[in-house]
């Protein structure tokens, strides 16, 4: 006959039993917690100082990450503190719900340093400004004649390009070649 679930005695876990589990555990956060400091320093070292961003954006970017930085420095410290318990001074079911109420707290602390990071990290997709709208292209005619400056607006059937000599029309049956450069001779 199988005995009533009720009747069946639960073993019960003394509280220092429960403070060794829970302190593995923290140990375990802990360890995750030292990653997304990680992360938020190389995320600061590996930024770029070329941003097009904004100066304003610029300044939150910067004023966030050295928030998720003591963010993630707190949360590392009060997971620390369950982890690595320091005095005994707190003992039984007291020490177990408040080393709880400390875990959860810095798992909610690291999570919080974290998307504090992430947003931070978003000013560096800023997009970037077109450098230069009207880029300047070589033409080569089938003569062999070159010119290079950035295309202007023309008849059909025709190239026009502005050269330092002013604007020269290259029909499309007299060229030979049209490439990109960065700048002219």
């Amino acid at each position: 006959m199988d005995p009533d679930e009720t009747s069946v005695p639960r073993p019960t876990t003394a509280p220092g039993d429960r403070l060794e589990s829970l302190s593995a555990s923290a140990r375990g956060w802990h360890t995750i917690q030292m990653a997304v400091l990680g992360f938020i320093g190389i995320c600061g070292i590996l930024r770029t100082t070329s941003s097009s961003a904004p100066r304003a954006i610029q300044w939150l970017a910067g004023a966030l990450a050295v928030a998720a930085l003591a963010v993630a420095c707190m949360a590392v410290f009060t997971v620390g503190r369950v982890a690595y318990p320091v005095s005994d001074a707190l003992d039984g079911d007291r020490a177990v719900v408040g080393g709880t109420a400390r875990l959860r707290s810095g798992i909610r602390l690291t999570i919080v340093a974290l998307i504090l990071a992430v947003i931070a990290a978003l000013s560096g997709w800023w997009p970037s400004p077109a450098s230069n709208s009207n880029p300047a292209v070589a033409v080569t005619g089938n003569t062999g004649q070159a010119w290079c400056g950035p295309l202007v607006s023309g008849p059909a059937d025709a190239i026009s390009v502005r050269t330092a000599n002013g604007i020269v029309v290259v029909p499309t049956q007299a060229i030979a070649q049209v490439s990109p450069v960065a700048h002219c001779p």
